[in-house]
């Protein structure tokens, strides 16, 4: 799998924005925008200009909810509806399902509230071996290596 974003412009926040993600490879982003770029690239945000490329295709508001069938997306806060408690709210268990899961595209948001540094170690291992099973990681958290987007 490849992410592409090409000139991505997202209000004040995202301006030009291009970078290319290949299976494999962590990235951090850091700066201002961060969690709108992250909903951007899982389409619930529309871009303003630019285009944010999945293996070639271009996401669109109609292509999104395809495209989500190969990702799994953590987000900073999750409201869970009223008679849903079923679902996890523990961040950390977010990122455990989201690695477990058969996804190649992984987009992590940090969390609400700051981690422990024994989660923060945890999530990161866990961020680690996604990347060494091939897949692509897209995440908020302090980057893990070099690897980084500043906006």
């Amino acid at each position: 799998m490849m992410l592409e974003l090409h000139n991505v412009t997202i209000g004040e926040l995202v301006k030009g924005l291009s970078v290319t993600i290949d299976d494999g490879q962590i990235v951090g982003i850091q700066g201002r925008g961060k969690t709108t770029l992250l909903r951007a690239v899982v389409g619930l945000l529309p871009i303003n200009g630019g285009h944010i490329c999945i293996d070639g295709e271009v996401l669109s508001p109609d292509s999104a909810p395809y495209f989500r069938r190969y990702m799994a997306y953590v987000p900073q806060r999750l409201s869970v509806p009223e008679g849903y408690d079923k679902v996890p709210t523990d961040y950390v268990e977010l990122v455990r399902r989201a690695v477990q899961s058969d996804k190649q595209l992984l987009v992590i948001d940090e969390p609400a509230n700051p981690l422990s540094d024994e989660d923060q170690l945890a999530v990161g291992r866990m961020l680690i071996d996604a990347v060494q099973q091939g897949r692509i990681v897209l995440t908020v958290m302090n980057p893990l290596n070099d690897n980084y987007i500043r906006l």
